[in-house]
C-alpha cells in the first residue's frame, strides 16, 4: 500500500480534511499538536509557525545545541515512521539564513540512527563540500553524486524539492526543473527528515508515497 504523509495545518482544508486524490493512499496530517511526530535533534531549535508568510510549516530558527557522531548536519527533524525503502518525497521549503556559498538546506532519508544515514544537501555554491548527495556510514559524511548542477538559488520566497530513491539511484530535484544532484546511495531501509547543516529555514506541505 502507497502511503502519503502531509505537513500542513491548511491542508485540513485545502485537502478536504486530509482527502488525497489517490484512492491508494494513506494520508495523515501534521499539525501544531503533532511535532511529538518527529524527532529533533534539538527540539528547543524548532517551532511550529503560523505568522504572516509562514501559516503553518515547520520553522527552524538554528542554534541546535547537539553533536552529532561523525561530522554531518546539526540540525534535524527525523519523521517518527518505521522506514521507507523506494520512495517520493516532496516538500516546500524557504531557505531563511543570509546569502553565502554554503546556504543550506537537507533532506534526510535512509536514517537508521545518528550514525547511518543519507542526505541531500541543497546549497547556493557546489564544492567539496557543499551541494552534494551525502553519506553518513559511521563515519564522517562523504559524498555520493555521480551528478549535479553548480547550486540553487534560494532567494527568499518558497521552493518545491523533490527526492526519489529507486533502489540505490537517488535523484533530487529543486522546482520542478533539472535534477540537480543525482547519486547512489545504500538501499537502506530508513526515515526520512529535514533540517540544515547549520541554517535555518521553514517547510511545509510535505509527502512521502512509498513507491
Amino acid at each position: 500500500m502507497k502511503r502519503t504523509h502531509v505537513l500542513a495545518a491548511s491542508l485540513l482544508v485545502a485537502f478536504a480534511g486530509c482527502a488525497t486524490s489517490r484512492p491508494d493512499a494513506v494520508t495523515r496530517c501534521v499539525s501544531a499538536g503533532a511535532m511529538s511526530d518527529f524527532a529533533f535533534t534539538d527540539a528547543r531549535a524548532w517551532r511550529w509557525c503560523d505568522e504572516a508568510g509562514c501559516a503553518g510549516c515547520l520553522e527552524l530558527l538554528g542554534t541546535s545545541d547537539y553533536t552529532p557522531p561523525h561530522r554531518s548536519p546539526i540540525h534535524l527533524a527525523v519523521l517518527n515512521e518505521p522506514g521507507f525503502s523506494d520512495f517520493d518525497l516532496r516538500v516546500e521549503a524557504q531557505q531563511t539564513g543570509r546569502e553565502y556559498p554554503h546556504r543550506d538546506l537537507v533532506l534526510v532519508f535512509g536514517y537508521r540512527d545518528a550514525s547511518h544515514f543519507a542526505y541531500a544537501h541543497l546549497a547556493s555554491k557546489a564544492d567539496q563540500s557543499a551541494h552534494h548527495l551525502q553519506l553518513v556510514d559511521g563515519a564522517d559524511r562523504r559524498p555520493i553524486t555521480t551528478q549535479r548542477t553548480d547550486g540553487v538559488a534560494w532567494g527568499t520566497g518558497w521552493h518545491e524539492l523533490r527526492v526519489r530513491r529507486t533502489g540505490t539511484r537517488v535523484e533530487v530535484w529543486f522546482d520542478g526543473g533539472e535534477t540537480v544532484l543525482v547519486g547512489e546511495a545504500p538501499a537502506w531501509r530508513g526515515k526520512v527528515g529535514l533540517g540544515s547543516f547549520d541554517d535555518q529555514g521553514r517547510f511545509r506541505n510535505l509527502r512521502i508515497e512509498n513507491r
